[in-house]
């Protein structure tokens, strides 16, 4: 009876440790991914606030259908990824505003690539109210063969686009600020590509 009751006292222990480890290590994270963003966010001028005071979400939320177009390109025209000239897009248009019930789940870590796009809800005094990544809806992967006739993949950019982007019906944001992570051999920095006005 006596090992019984010390092995259960003793696994009371290590489980009372093991969700203090667990807690400590989870605020980490998060404090490290507020370090970041917060870096890489002052970079383009937009103010994080404390996790704490943007933490409460409304219980609805807006999904936007934009349209990225270029007139002087053909729908079917495709460049290189890598290309510097096609991170920025000339024309964008709403097409669709829907508000929908629910929360949008939030991201626990600030994963960026090339491949991806920055969404950042501001508000007027350019303080980030909610972000997003997302995949860039403007890349598509090709595989073509080599003259060795093994497969070679290439992402290209499309010139006209049409995405959905879902955030939080928060009166405050006034606008969507969509940016392209670029490595610049060290960290991420961020190119800004356009901005999305939602009032």
């Amino acid at each position: 009876m006596r090992n019984s009751t010390m092995k259960s006292w003793l696994l009371s222990v290590l489980l009372i440790l093991c969700s203090v480890t667990l807690v400590q290590s989870q605020r980490t994270t998060v404090e490290k991914n507020q370090q970041q963003l917060q870096k890489l966010m002052s970079k383009v001028g937009v103010d994080v606030p404390e996790i704490g005071a943007r933490a409460n979400q409304p219980q609805t939320y807006r999904e936007l259908k934009i349209r990225w177009a270029d007139a002087t390109k053909s729908a079917t025209e495709l460049k290189p990824a890598n290309s510097e000239e096609q991170t920025q897009l000339p024309g964008i248009s709403i097409v669709e505003d829907k508000k929908r019930s629910g929360t949008l789940p939030r991201h626990r870590s600030l994963e960026l690539s090339s491949l991806h796009i920055l969404v950042a809800a501001v508000d007027a005094t350019n303080k980030l109210r909610w972000w997003s990544i997302i995949p860039d809806p403007r890349v598509v992967r090709a595989e073509t063969k080599t003259s060795t006739g093994e497969l070679r993949a290439e992402n290209y950019y499309v010139a006209n686009v049409a995405f959905l982007v879902a955030f939080p019906d928060d009166p405050e944001i006034a606008q969507l600020r969509l940016y392209h992570p670029v490595w610049n051999g060290t960290d991420f920095d961020l190119k800004p590509l356009t901005v999305v006005p939602t009032r």
